[in-house]
Formats: structure tokens, C-alpha cells, sequence
């Protein structure tokens, strides 16, 4: 019983891959034309979420704003736990200023 399963098994193989033989080499092809495709476009992909990431990123107005400060200590003085994050994109209490106002180049005094 077991050699006639392990028989019908084999020829079954058997006839598969004489039957799989002549198109081998168009599925060869066939993957060798989509490994780098699928490179490329994951490639493409990556760039564009990184542009996207960058451009939310850009919206966050804390280095622009007079309360956002150069100190990892303390980075803002208002809202000290969402600057510069991606929370701060919508930032109620966001005032503008320049560089001067907001400690930018500015040295500390003792």
C-alpha cells in the first residue's frame, strides 16, 4: 500500500515536471523582470513617504514661534511637552517672532 502511494506520488512529479518544462524559462524570465521592478518601486515608494514626512515635519511652527526656545531643557514655554512634535502642528497658543525674541543667537547672561 505504502509503494503504490509513494509510486503514484512520484510520477505525479514526474509528469508535473515535464509538463512545467517548457514554460521554465518564461517564468524565469518572468521573475527576473520582477525582482527590480518591485526594487523600484519600493525605492519610489520609500522617496515618497519620506517627502511626505518632511512636509509634515516643515508645518511644525515652533522654531518660528516667540515662546519656542533652544533649550532641550525647556522648549517651550507654553506648551513644553508638545513642542516641536507633530502635536504642535495646530498650536492655539503659537506667537510669532523672530530669531531674537525667540533665543535664537542669543548667549545666555550670568
Amino acid at each position: 500500500m505504502v509503494d503504490q502511494v509513494l509510486e503514484f506520488f512520484f510520477r505525479s512529479i514526474a509528469y508535473g515536471v515535464v509538463w512545467f518544462k517548457p514554460y521554465l524559462p518564461v517564468i524565469c524570465a518572468a521573475i527576473a523582470w520582477l525582482i527590480p521592478v518591485l526594487i523600484i518601486w519600493n525605492l519610489v515608494s520609500a522617496f515618497r513617504s519620506g517627502v511626505e514626512n518632511v512636509r509634515k515635519l516643515h508645518r511644525i511652527p515652533c522654531a518660528r514661534c516667540r515662546y519656542g526656545t533652544r533649550d532641550y531643557h525647556l522648549k517651550c514655554s507654553v506648551n513644553p511637552i508638545e513642542a516641536f512634535s507633530e502635536q504642535a502642528i495646530n498650536c492655539p497658543d503659537f506667537a510669532a517672532g523672530s530669531g531674537a525674541d525667540a533665543g535664537y543667537g542669543v548667549t545666555p547672561q550670568t
